[in-house]
């Protein structure tokens, strides 16, 4: 993925299961939210303004593996 490009600004309101996910309450890749949920990287979502906004997120034990390489991406 190309880090310079723009990226879409979070379109507000979100929904229940997005705000859990970036708060690091659910899965980013699935939405569990049960069973131990370890730190998975950080997913960014643009502020609106040009800048960047750092979620940190967590990742259930079957997703564990696929999250830090995807989820830290810009």
């Amino acid at each position: 993925m190309d880090t310079t490009t723009a990226l879409p600004p979070l379109a507000l309101p979100v929904d229940d299961v997005t705000l859990g996910r970036l708060h690091a309450l659910a899965c980013f890749s699935c939405g569990a939210t049960i069973g131990p949920l370890v730190p998975a990287g950080h997913v960014y979502t643009s502020d609106g303004d040009g800048g960047r906004y750092g979620w940190p997120v967590v990742a259930c034990p079957e997703h564990v593996v696929d999250e830090p390489a995807r989820a830290d991406r810009p």
